[in-house]
């Protein structure tokens, strides 16, 4: 029986892994492609005189985008802010367990946040709600991925807290993205 947990541990965070990944490719296109709209809204605006109706909110919509498919990825690789000098005094094992402790906090404060904003979002859905634009899009299409980079991270934040090879040092303030 234990093999095949372990199999399965495996398995579901490999799939985790593959969807870091792919958040993380996402996020780079929607910033590509706000510098594009932002390019195109300085040519048309200041070389044209034409300036675009889309894409201020354009940009906006993608910035969440980027913030919350990235987010997963940070919390990967431990680049987030922490305060670390308690945490840096400590004993090896006693970091060890309140470095599990915090991931597993990290992990209830990032599932209640997945919880809040995947219901926000299917209220959002049957309600049929509207973003306030000049070109109104289903507000339902921008919160979507604040559930999932919630939802995401918290899934990092438990593998971090139960795996193995987990880093269970505290997070370095020279971390590399």
């Amino acid at each position: 029986m234990r093999p095949l947990l372990r199999q399965l541990w495996s398995a579901a965070f490999e799939g985790l892994r593959i969807l870091r990944t792919a958040g993380y490719n996402l996020s780079r296109l929607a910033l590509a492609c706000i510098v594009a709209a932002f390019a195109l809204e300085v040519v048309s605006r200041y070389l044209f005189n034409a300036p675009t109706s889309w894409s201020s909110d354009l940009v906006s919509y993608l910035l969440c985008v980027v913030v919350f498919t990235m987010m997963p990825h940070v919390t990967a690789s431990g680049s987030q802010v922490a305060v670390t000098v308690l945490i840096d005094a400590l004993p090896e094992r006693r970091r060890q367990l309140v470095m599990r402790m915090i991931y597993l906090l990290g992990f209830l404060a990032c599932a209640a946040m997945a919880s809040f904003a995947g219901g926000e979002t299917m209220r959002q859905i049957v309600r049929d709600i509207q973003m306030l634009a000049i070109h109104p899009i289903p507000k339902w299409w921008v919160s979507v991925w604040i559930g999932i980079g919630f939802g995401l991270s918290a899934l990092e934040y438990l593998h971090l807290a139960f795996a193995r090879n987990a880093r269970l040092d505290a997070p370095s303030s020279t971390a590399e993205i």
